[in-house]
């Protein structure tokens, strides 16, 4: 309130002449000691002006302390523990999104991309008869190789599929705590 006061007279003009106690009077306004001051303030009008205004600024003041509502302390502490759950929320949520921009930046990538291969599969596309006829030209190639796949690819495949399922069984009871 004294800050208030302070930049209340700098705003007077200049043609009003400082009084060395209004200081003094604006502590005595502020803390309620006029009496010390009364006859001083009888003498100078430039410290009774000061005073009335002061007084003016802290009995509103005073007012708007009477009038303030305060909330009870169940209400604020609610409020803080809303704000530092919400502040948490935030904060925590913060990877998640740079992560979703990344996803959706790498899911715009992966479909300029499929877009890329499904043009040029187009123009492919027109030359699938070239492609037929090495087919019907290569026949009993194509044949004997299916032939040999269909003898000894049972074998070859059980043999992954063993390799798939056994390894990461192998992995998990190496590595397993006792």
């Amino acid at each position: 309130m004294i800050d208030g006061l302070r930049s209340l007279r700098s705003v007077r003009t200049e043609a009003v002449v400082e009084c060395p106690r209004e200081a003094d009077v604006l502590e005595a306004v502020t803390f309620g000691r006029l009496g010390e001051v009364r006859d001083h303030l009888a003498e100078c009008a430039t410290c009774a002006e000061i005073a009335e205004i002061a007084g003016a600024l802290h009995a509103d003041y005073a007012a708007a302390c009477r009038d303030a509502q305060v909330p009870s302390e169940g209400a604020v502490w609610w409020r803080a523990t809303v704000r530092a759950r919400a502040e948490a929320t935030r904060t925590v949520s913060q990877p998640i999104t740079v992560l979703q921009g990344v996803a959706g930046a790498c899911g715009v990538g992966l479909a300029c991309a499929l877009i890329g291969i499904v043009w040029r599969s187009l123009a492919w596309f027109g030359r699938t008869g070239d492609l037929i006829e090495r087919i019907d030209a290569r026949r009993d190639d194509i044949a004997a190789a299916s032939a040999l796949l269909l003898q000894h690819g049972l074998p070859i495949m059980l043999a992954l599929a063993a390799c798939l399922i056994i390894a990461p069984l192998a992995l998990y009871i190496a590595l397993a705590d006792e």
